[in-house]
């Protein structure tokens, strides 16, 4: 819980000034968040399950992992996402919302480019035609390949974890990896 709060004041802190987010501090924010609290819950079940401590903490280490790709991939959704596919609008760039692609393409787009996105997220109310040249200029920085290769990683760190966890019913473990593969596809 108190990593969860921490991850939550790193949150509200860096959205208040521009220059405290970085994407390595992205990272932090969202690992005591999402992460921490994925981690948490799977953690607390493998601990009801068992008493041995290679095996929760290798159901944690999946939580975590899974965690960290859920938000990865959430932030692809909130610029990229298809809302007849995935039941949600992408709405990150209308709330100027500081994930990891806009982070990323601050910190690594060409000095016009980011300059042009620093101009573009101080507006106010954002028309499509600002959000449609936002989201050219994540592409251009590589933004997008990056968050992706992320949530990849992560993704796939959660499914050797899992393999790790030694969970029983072989099935069952299976079915869970094509599920998260399913929907974290990354």
């Amino acid at each position: 819980c108190l990593t969860l709060c921490e991850g939550q004041f790193l949150d509200l802190w860096t959205s208040e000034e521009e220059g405290r987010q970085s994407v390595q501090l992205y990272f932090d924010m969202i690992g005591r968040k999402t992460a921490a609290l994925i981690a948490g819950s799977i953690q607390a079940g493998a601990m009801l399950a068992t008493d041995d401590a290679a095996t929760i903490a290798a159901y944690r280490d999946f939580g975590w992992a899974l965690g960290l790709a859920f938000q990865l991939n959430d932030d692809l959704l909130g610029i990229w996402g298809q809302e007849q596919e995935t039941g949600k609008q992408p709405t990150d760039l209308a709330k100027r919302k500081r994930t990891l692609p806009v982070l990323y393409a601050l910190e690594h787009a060409a000095p016009t480019d980011r300059a042009r996105l620093k101009a573009l997220l101080t507006e106010p109310e954002p028309t499509s035609a600002t959000t449609a040249e936002i989201i050219e200029l994540l592409e251009r920085s590589g933004a997008h390949t990056y968050t992706r290769e992320q949530a990849r990683h992560h993704r796939d760190e959660a499914l050797v974890q899992l393999e790790r966890t030694g969970a029983a019913d072989a099935a069952a473990r299976e079915r869970l990896a094509q599920i998260i593969t399913s929907v974290i596809e990354a």
